[in-house]
């Protein structure tokens, strides 16, 4: 790859002698705990090159926004936040979410919302009208989260000086992308959006797999291009929906004029908790085929999603990227360390926040650590430390 990057983030680029200090953007993938657990290894290895101290800008996208935001929000000292991080995937999220969820009063809320949908005809196939569930699985997380990680925090309030952080989840309503970050957050059709934002809801709705947690609906007031204010409801799903890698919001030559977030950085550090191929499957019948169909696609898109990054890389749109995969290959690593933790042993983890034990715990984040370890040099040359 053209330029260098090196472990005290000072980089050359092209036949530019003079080092220049750069804004080292990191993506984290969706993936829910694998995910999560993935990518505290991954940012493990990126502390101990004193690459960590140096990312400006990180993508997070479902469990990646979780972790992003554990980071950006979270204590300062490193050992800290591996600590509580640590702690709170090992000890998950899923029965406190069922806690929240079943208490009386939301059921009470959800059954009114219900009824009330029925009355105005909702489930009518021509029916446009909307009508909010108060009390959902997916308001219960971000209830959660609140409790256990971000407290009132919002997107403005980073513990890291000069670090922007953007979580992306995905509007139902128009199937635009809506980007929470600490700088701006917005949706490319309404604009930016005026109210501070939750930590925890922005996280919450970057988390919300489709198939396990329902929409989360919110109304925001957003200031238009022109300068008008309008409100508008968005129906927030999984932000892997959009995009589950998370470059989209990384992509060279973006517009200011058609998006809020636009960042020119040379280097990109991708984290990827991908499962990688799948097994062998014959499924003849509806649900199969519908999850297998479903699976294809999403496959599909990540590769794609992979492709531009070195297409990026080939056209000079960047200068360089790391990209650690879950799901690679072991055989295709030119160097794998020696106790490699085996692609076999991680890459079909549940992804839906359960406790996690500590063996499967240690797995995901040690092959996340030497994937990562092990990339950095063969994409990024590094100078030694």
């Amino acid at each position: 790859m053209a330029g260098s990057l090196t472990a005290d983030a000072e980089v050359t680029c092209g036949n530019d002698s003079a080092p220049q200090r750069v804004r080292v953007p990191a993506a984290l993938s969706g993936g829910g705990s694998r995910a999560a657990a993935f990518h505290l290894g991954c940012l493990r290895a990126l502390h101990d090159r004193d690459l960590l101290d140096h990312v400006r800008v990180v993508s997070g996208i479902s469990g990646g926004s979780l972790l992003a935001a554990l980071w950006a929000y979270g204590p300062t000292d490193f050992a800290d936040f591996d600590a509580s991080t640590t702690d709170l995937l090992r000890s998950g999220l899923q029965r406190d979410i069922a806690r929240q969820a079943f208490t009386p009063s939301a059921v009470v809320r959800n059954l009114a919302a219900a009824t009330c949908a029925g009355a105005r005809g909702l489930l009518s196939r021509t029916s446009s009208v909307s009508v909010a569930r108060p009390a959902n699985r997916t308001d219960a997380l971000a209830t959660v989260l609140t409790h256990k990680a971000f407290g009132t925090r919002t997107m403005a309030d980073v513990t890291h000086p000069g670090l922007d952080i953007v979580l992306t989840a995905t509007d139902l309503a128009t199937t635009n992308a809506v980007r929470f970050g600490s700088a701006r957050s917005g949706c490319s059709r309404y604009g930016t959006i005026t109210e501070p934002i939750n930590v925890a809801t922005a996280v919450a709705a970057s988390a919300a797999y489709p198939a396990l947690l329902p929409a989360l609906d919110r109304t925001f007031t957003f200031q238009h291009r022109d300068g008008h204010h309008q409100q508008h409801t968005v129906l927030l799903t999984d932000g892997g929906v959009y995009d589950n890698l998370g470059l989209s919001v990384l992509e060279p030559g973006r517009s200011p004029h058609h998006t809020q977030h636009v960042y020119d950085v040379p280097f990109i550090i991708s984290c990827d908790a991908g499962m990688g191929e799948l097994t062998v499957k014959a499924p003849h019948f509806m649900l199969g085929r519908l999850s297998r169909s479903f699976t294809t696609v999403h496959r599909k898109a990540q590769d794609s999603a992979r492709t531009r990054l070195h297409e990026w890389a080939a056209s000079g749109r960047i200068d360089g990227f790391a990209l650690a995969y879950l799901g690679m290959k072991d055989d295709r690593l030119p160097a794998p360390p020696p106790d490699l933790v085996p692609r076999s042993a991680v890459a079909t983890y549940p992804t839906n926040f359960t406790a996690m034990a500590m063996s499967d715990f240690e797995a995901i984040t040690t092959r996340g650590e030497q994937l990562m370890r092990t990339v950095l040099p063969m994409y990024l040359r590094l100078a030694p430390r």
